[in-house]
């Protein structure tokens, strides 16, 4: 393992470069599993307070950019005009393990921002068979998130590849594997494909180095 904690190692620092340079060109990177984001314990403590908690969920059709989707989302902090944590028993817990400051450190060089993050923004979404969530872009929700990151909890599901879409016409899909993270930047369109079958459950959240009231212009 690189052991991420030692933000100083020239083992790590190599690896964020190359995922760094990937997310600036691709807009989106999955984290090299050997960086360990998440140690087993705490991936077995999200996947209890993220589907086995009892969260609330709601189906979602139309997004915030206006989009057709078909998700079931557990709201854990929102961000209409500020961050507000919706369910603070089970929230919180989850705060607790992604806001370690270690990781956020991590999050902030691999997005090549200059000033501190935080967590805007954090979900849980379900996708069962014919689930989708239509081509948008993330900082329409928010003009100041930066990049948003997706912990794949689902263990057996088929379809539903996350696709990001470059300026130069191209595009990337990549299908997400159980405990896989994905990053992606904010100011890229991008789509979540179909679900086939099985359940795919993500927890995603939105990173920011702002921390004010949420910019976005309204009707």
């Amino acid at each position: 393992m690189y052991q991420f904690s030692i933000g100083t190692s020239q083992q790590f620092q190599t690896a964020i470069d190359k995922m760094s340079r990937i997310l600036d060109h691709d807009g989106v990177v999955v984290i090299e599993t050997e960086l360990e984001f998440l140690t087993s314990k705490e991936w077995d403590e999200l996947e209890k307070l993220g589907l086995r908690s009892g969260l609330n969920y709601e189906t979602v059709e139309v997004g915030d950019a206006g989009e057709p989707n078909k998700v079931e989302v557990g709201r854990l902090i929102t961000d209409v005009d500020r961050p507000r944590v919706v369910d603070e028993e089970i929230s919180e817990k989850i705060l607790k393990l992604l806001k370690d400051p270690r990781r956020l450190a991590m999050l902030q060089k691999l997005a090549q921002l200059d000033s501190p993050v935080q967590i805007r923004r954090m979900q849980i979404n379900l996708m069962h068979p014919n689930s989708f969530i239509g081509l948008h872009l993330d900082k329409d929700s928010n003009p100041d998130y930066e990049i948003s990151v997706t912990l794949q909890l689902g263990r057996y599901f088929e379809g539903g590849a996350f696709v990001v879409y470059r300026p130069d016409g191209g595009h990337t899909s990549i299908t997400p594997e159980y405990q896989s993270v994905t990053v992606s930047r904010c100011d890229y369109p991008h789509k979540v494909c179909t679900v086939e079958s099985g359940v795919r459950a993500s927890l995603v959240f939105f990173v920011s180095s702002y921390d004010g009231d949420n910019r976005r212009l309204r009707a």
